[in-house]
């Protein structure tokens, strides 16, 4: 009788570890795959902030030179605009003198 219950006891011990450690390893394994989903997630969420990046710095670039391009252009403009100006000028002014 007292190994009987010592048999049961011994048994109920390894079916209670056996349990256990199924339970603990579909534990870790779900873990593991949240973990590997968020892995995966801020991975593609990285890819996709590097792509922003090189195209914001494309298209900084892009901006800066047509700044540059319309800032020499103004440059070369001006000599004309104050010409134009001038002559737009004299050109109101000589009716008021003959009026």
């Amino acid at each position: 009788m007292a190994l009987d219950i010592i048999r049961w006891s011994l048994t109920a011990a390894c079916l209670a570890w056996g349990l256990t450690l199924s339970w603990a390893r579909f534990a870790a394994a779900r873990c593991r795959a949240v973990m590997q989903e968020e892995i995966d997630h801020w991975q593609a969420e990285a890819i996709r902030a590097r792509r922003t990046v090189a195209q914001l710095r494309q298209e900084a670039v892009v901006w800066s030179r047509g700044r540059q391009n319309g800032l020499e252009d103004l440059i070369a403009l001006m000599p004309l605009l104050v010409a134009a100006r001038e002559r737009l000028e004299s050109a109101t002014e000589s009716p008021d003198e003959d009026c």
